[in-house]
């Protein structure tokens, strides 16, 4: 069911089951108020034919029977019955009664003194009167014709006006709500019409402060994210066609070479070791982009362990001195806390070596003397952990860039690399729920600050 549709139906479900309620209240206070008048008629009648009959002494009552007859006053059928102490009829306006009167209701009328009752589709009432040469039991029933068909007009008449103005408000309720959503579907035509290549067309928002106007700008924000995301996949794809081209192209370039003539052996060999060189390039450049590409925000799936930060920085240091010689590489772990559980994450160990491995061959390659500074503090809050090293410092315009892949500043040129690495260390951090953030080492180089806070 369309929104319209639902929105028109709950509309008129709403306002029918307001004015149900309100016509039905309307019928039973009429309904009441009919019944308690016309028992209040009756009554009054039943008293004024009781006064004439029994308070003045000898009234003929075949001229009482005329009178009740020249004074109805709208009240139609009535049966006029007075009974003695002994039960005994001793007036009766008519010959052909339409009520039925039994001992029991008589003795009941006496007990009570007034009672009211419905026999079939007459209304009786019963008072039992004093006077001062007897005592007498009244009862007058009739029939409310007046009343019954004025409740007969009144709900035929309430029935057209629902079904009237339930008709009305759905027709209503229908354009209403095409205006409401009118907006949406002029942002849904506008969405349909942005395609892959008009990714910077952005919907108009003539309010801001309405719903339709904030779901604009959520649109529009998911349309930034969305351009942003294709400009990166082409800028990534791009940078890789171009990493992988150089190496396929050099190896490609010295085989030509090397099969247009002979060769000593000495310069195959060097060939060969040319070439493995390129393949070792090309093998470290997939296994990043691999790792890159296995590293995103919803696969917390492989966070299982609970790691200890000082020990993955030890073993670091020691794979990376392994391979790395000349590299010199100094932790300070003189702020370590008295309790060791503060020094723990639940992470992936591998994924937290690799980013701490990346952080330490950057500071030693781009430092000149080829040596980085780790500091380690604990706090029951944070873990926070920093590498500095003496290079030439990230310019600030560059560093919100550096985190993107293949990105590298101009001063990086000389020094080999991808630029793969701090992107795949920014992504580990955020899979960890953990940041990164650059900050310069004066007065020369660049330190990285990395912060894991306990959930």
């Amino acid at each position: 069911m369309q929104i319209r549709t639902r929105l028109t139906v709950q509309f008129s479900l709403l306002v029918s089951a307001i004015l149900l309620v309100a016509f039905l209240a309307i019928y039973y206070f009429t309904f009441v108020n009919t019944n308690e008048d016309f028992y209040d008629r009756l009554r009054s009648k039943a008293v004024s034919t009781a006064e004439l009959l029994l308070k003045v002494r000898q009234v003929d009552t075949e001229l009482l029977k005329v009178f009740d007859k020249s004074n109805r006053d709208l009240i139609y059928n009535e049966n006029i019955l007075i009974f003695d102490e002994k039960n005994r009829l001793i007036y009766a306006n008519t010959d052909s009664l339409s009520i039925h009167v039994s001992n029991f209701w008589l003795d009941e009328i006496r007990r009570a003194e007034q009672i009211r009752y419905t026999d079939g589709e007459y209304k009786v009432v019963g008072i039992y009167y004093k006077y001062p040469f007897n005592k007498a039991v009244v009862l007058l029933g009739a029939l409310d014709l007046y009343g019954k068909a004025n409740l007969d007009n009144l709900r035929t008449m309430l029935a057209v006006i629902f079904i009237f103005v339930t008709a009305i408000v759905a027709f209503a309720g229908w354009l209403f709500a095409q205006r409401a959503l009118l907006p949406i579907s002029r942002v849904m035509n506008d969405v349909e019409g942005i395609l892959p290549q008009k990714l910077n067309t952005r919907l108009d928002t003539p309010n801001q402060n309405d719903e339709i106007g904030r779901l604009t700008i959520t649109f529009n924000k998911l349309l930034d994210r969305i351009e942003t995301a294709f400009r990166m996949q082409k800028t990534f794809v791009a940078n890789v066609s171009h990493e992988l081209k150089n190496p396929l192209t050099k190896i490609s370039s010295q085989l030509e070479v090397s099969l247009l003539k002979e060769r000593s052996v000495d310069e195959y060999q060097n060939t060969i070791h040319s070439v493995l060189e390129d393949i070792q390039q090309l093998s470290q450049l997939s296994n990043t982009l691999l790792e890159l590409a296995k590293v995103s925000e919803d696969r917390r799936d492989i966070l299982t362990e609970t790691v200890r930060v000082d020990e993955l920085l030890w073993d670091a240091r020691t794979s990376i001195s392994q391979s790395n010689s000349q590299y010199r590489i100094q932790l300070n772990l003189d702020e370590l806390p008295e309790d060791d559980t503060w020094l723990e994450v639940t992470g992936n160990p591998t994924l937290l070596k690799t980013a701490f491995l990346n952080l330490i061959d950057n500071a030693c390659k781009f430092s000149d003397d080829n040596s980085v500074s780790i500091s380690l503090a604990a706090t029951e809050e944070a873990i926070e952990l920093s590498f500095s090293d003496s290079g030439k410092g990230i310019p600030e315009q560059d560093q919100n860039l550096v985190f993107q892949p293949f990105y590298r500043g101009d001063n990086t040129a000389s020094v080999k690399g991808y630029g793969i690495g701090l992107s795949l260390v920014d992504r580990i951090m955020k899979l960890h729920n953990g940041t990164i953030t650059i900050k310069s080492n004066e007065p020369s180089g660049t330190i990285f600050q990395l912060k894991f806070l306990r959930l």
